[in-house]
């Protein structure tokens, strides 16, 4: 089901809402939780009977895992390690089967699949895989949230409970598909307070305004620009040059298409959890207005970059410090294996993340070279030199200006399905004389990209515009970077009122023609 579908949104949405509001002001947390978890099984019962399969096979086997990784006492600690072991690969292995496996065709005959049945990636796995493999690692290390909320269940009330409210915490439907991944030392704590249940006008508030601007994005500024770009697309995966024109056309457009597809599901994200009383970790901090390659993974999917973090890079760091310091190694050979290998690894498996494809791995190495190279540079004395005799705004245009354009280029790899069609897209961007070819772009178009990019690069950003209502859970701190005169605050009044309701009038102009989010796909 998508967030911009109206039956989603004034049906499905009120509806559950009322019924969530009504038995939670009884005062029964788990009456109220049951409600979230039957519609969000509403909400993912349209992507199929196999992928709702998987997920209740999931998640009961990872809270079996995860109260036996509680329970077992410490005199069974080899047994601990298994079962953490144990449930880690099997999460990872569901992932690497269903979304990297059974998308082939000869895997598909080993099995015996129906020929007749399109093969689609069960929705929101890699997401889920996520959230999962974190409450394993939490359970392993006994944190009170997680015992709290799963972990001292008792009979089969306590065990049902548990179940409820370990759903809850995973396929909870604003954050089922497409995240933001969440820890439950972020999530138990709110469904378990005293005032979870309880309507209050500020989550209200909250909940309407990121919802109305998510929707705006998504419908009003990154559904405009795909219907720009995607001839262009089309032209190039069918192994055509396009114009120069319709090649930057293309560059940038999907550079902006896909920060506001994606930053608007995670506004709508965040604004219907908000109206549950539930606060999610912020995705998206302005991006696009990063100064490198570093400050970019900062902003930029945010609660991805952590766990990736977690799971991969300090483990790889770690042994490779040890080993470089056992091996006596020095400079930038120590440097090499302590910091660049990891890096490396941890940016390919990044692109993989979204999809098992040369683009993708073409995508990964790029990161992570630049993202060495750019650690490298930053720890020299020169740029620090640099950085004291320079003033911010002067650092902060150049850097924008010299991380922009690798963005732009590496970023139209998710849009190309081949090297090929990335390849044919870079000939046309050289390609200065047009070669008589009729331009797939209309020049009218471009005003719209320039009032995209004005959003993007001058306007508060839905973080920084509600930061006094505190609307999500901030993982990185970073400076406002919004010229000053346009730092305007959030405030319930006529004025932010009336902005609201024009943003509407142009969501219900395109809301009959909502088209899938583009990371539905990852």
């Amino acid at each position: 089901m998508l967030f911009a579908n109206p039956f989603f949104l004034f049906a499905v949405l009120p509806a559950t809402l009322i019924l969530f509001y009504a038995v939670s002001a009884r005062g029964n947390r788990t009456a109220g939780l049951f409600v979230i978890v039957a519609s969000s099984a509403v909400f993912y019962a349209p992507y199929g009977i196999l992928p709702s399969g998987l997920l209740l096979v999931s998640l009961t086997t990872n809270l079996l895992i995860g109260q036996a990784l509680i329970g077992f006492p410490d005199e069974k600690g080899a047994h601990r390690r298994f079962l953490l072991t144990a449930g880690l690969v099997l999460d990872f292995s569901l992932l690497f089967i269903f979304k990297y496996v059974l998308i082939y065709p000869s895997a598909q005959q080993i099995i015996g699949w129906d020929k007749n049945i399109e093969y689609a990636i069960p929705a929101g796995i890699s997401f889920y895989t996520f959230h999962q493999a974190v409450f394993l690692v939490d359970a392993y290390s006994r944190r009170s949230d997680v015992i709290e909320m799963v972990g001292s269940a008792q009979g089969r009330v306590g065990s049902a409970t548990a179940f409820i409210r370990y759903t809850t915490f995973v396929a909870f439907f604003p954050q089922l598909i497409i995240g933001p991944i969440t820890y439950m030392r972020e999530f138990g704590p709110q469904v378990l307070g005293i005032k979870f249940g309880k309507l209050n006008s500020i989550n209200i508030i909250i909940g309407i305004t990121f919802i109305i601007t998510g929707l705006f994005k998504k419908l009003c500024l990154a559904d405009p620009i795909s219907d720009i770009i995607n001839p262009v697309y089309t032209a190039l995966e069918k192994n055509n040059v396009v114009t120069q024109k319709d090649a930057i056309f293309a560059i940038i457009g999907f550079y902006f298409q896909l920060y506001f597809d994606f930053s608007g599901y995670s506004d709508i994200a965040l604004g219907i959890a908000r109206l549950f009383g539930v606060t999610l970790p912020y995705n998206f901090d302005s991006p696009l207005r990063a100064v490198g390659i570093v400050d970019f993974y900062r902003r930029w999917h945010i609660t991805l970059t952590r766990v990736i973090a977690l799971f991969l890079f300090t483990p790889l760091s770690l042994w490779g410090t040890r080993k470089a310091v056992d091996l006596g190694l020095r400079g930038w050979k120590r440097r090499a294996l302590a910091s660049w290998a990891p890096f490396m690894v941890n940016f390919q498996i990044i692109a993989l993340w979204h999809a098992a494809s040369l683009p993708f791995v073409v995508f990964g190495l790029v990161h992570g070279a630049w993202y060495v190279l750019e650690t490298e540079v930053r720890a020299t004395k020169r740029f620090k030199t640099f950085a004291t005799k320079t003033s911010p705004l002067l650092r902060f245009i150049g850097g924008v200006l010299l991380t922009a354009g690798p963005l732009m280029l590496t970023f139209a790899l998710f849009r190309s399905p081949t090297l090929t069609a990335f390849g044919n897209l870079l000939t046309s961007l050289t390609s200065w004389g047009g070669d008589g070819k009729i331009s797939l772009v209309n020049m009218k178009k471009l005003r719209f990209l320039i009032e995209a990019a004005a959003v993007i690069y001058l306007l508060p950003s839905t973080l920084e515009w509600t930061k006094s209502l505190k609307p999500g859970i901030i993982t990185y701190k970073n400076q406002s970077t919004t010229p000053i005169p346009l730092r305007i605050k959030f405030s319930p009044d006529i004025k932010t009122t009336i902005l609201l309701i024009v943003m509407m009038v142009f969501i219900f102009n395109r809301i009959n023609e909502p088209t899938p989010f583009l990371y539905a796909g990852f």
